[in-house]
């Protein structure tokens, strides 16, 4: 999120038989280019700290790399992996998570899911271990293309926000997910301010989807986790707000001195501002398919 310059990109997918027009996150522009020139792994999300970290620790080479693998093994913590699984990260990025659980784990059936072709060019890069394999889906999280009950574990990683409906996904992931399946996401929700309600509010809206749109339920009016994930048939056993351990990732992502002309730091400026003001929360959430 911290690379500038980039505008919006559209695609035309091919989803099911039908041609759909689908909007990347502008941000990506420049995260591909930067992971081309070796400056990002494979990680595109925030950080997690268990405790405030230090301005020596923020400087120390590879520190957000750290909390970034650090928030990626509490979701897959929640996810409960075991060799022989078949897995689905939907929203994949470029393949940060999958990799973690191919070195991890044993006879495991992977897959990634984006709507981005250039990203999963990224993701095809991997190689599995000899006992693993790695499959690469272009789709629509709101329109799997894989059968009913055909997944043990679902993964959704920072991603559900930009999807054009939540509920949607959900009822897709409870579709897939085998009996006894389990859901691990990570979501960000904003809200509105209760005490200068409006303008200001319209302005870091807009602001926050010049660079990282399409973000469609952005003050999140259907975005209530648990129901969404009941109203699917699935029961949520986990669900926890850690924006706090999230929010010195703006450290890097929104840096000071970032030009305030670019679209892309404009709206990382004004995702850190919500974020540090506590009208951005960042669950974390399990949920699982019963067994009947």
């Amino acid at each position: 999120m911290q690379f500038h310059g980039a505008q919006p990109l559209a695609r035309r997918d091919v989803l099911l038989g039908l041609s759909v027009a689908q909007p990347v996150p502008p941000y990506f522009d420049g995260l591909i280019a930067a992971f081309g020139a070796g400056r990002v792994g494979r990680f595109v999300h925030l950080g997690f700290w268990d405790e405030p970290p230090t301005p020596e620790l923020l400087v120390t080479p590879g520190s957000f790399a750290r909390a970034q693998l650090q928030l990626n093994d509490r979701l897959l913590e929640l996810a409960d992996l075991s060799d022989g699984q078949r897995v689905l990260d939907v929203g994949c990025g470029f393949g940060g998570t999958l990799e973690v659980v191919d070195r991890r784990y044993r006879h495991m059936t992977l897959m990634g899911l984006n709507l981005d072709f250039r990203q999963l060019a990224i993701c095809k890069t991997l190689r599995p271990r000899p006992h693993n394999s790695l499959h690469w889906l272009q789709a629509d999280a709101g329109a799997l293309p894989l059968a009913s009950a055909s997944v043990e574990r679902l993964l959704c990683f920072e991603a559900m926000f930009h999807f054009a409906s939540r509920r949607q996904f959900f009822l897709e992931a409870a579709r897939v997910l085998a009996p006894g399946g389990v859901v691990a996401v990570s979501d960000i929700l904003l809200q509105r301010s209760a005490e200068h309600p409006g303008a200001p509010d319209n302005a870091l809206q807009q602001a926050v989807l010049q660079g990282f749109g399409p973000w469609p339920d952005f003050w999140g009016r259907d975005a209530d986790l648990n129901a969404l994930a009941a109203s699917a048939g699935l029961v949520c056993t986990y669900c926890c707000d850690v924006a706090d351990a999230t929010v010195p990732s703006h450290i890097f992502t929104a840096p000071e001195g970032a030009s305030a002309r670019d679209p892309i730091g404009r709206a990382a400026a004004a995702l850190a501002l919500l974020h540090r003001a506590g009208r951005l929360r960042y669950l974390l959430a399990r949920f699982e398919r019963p067994l009947r």
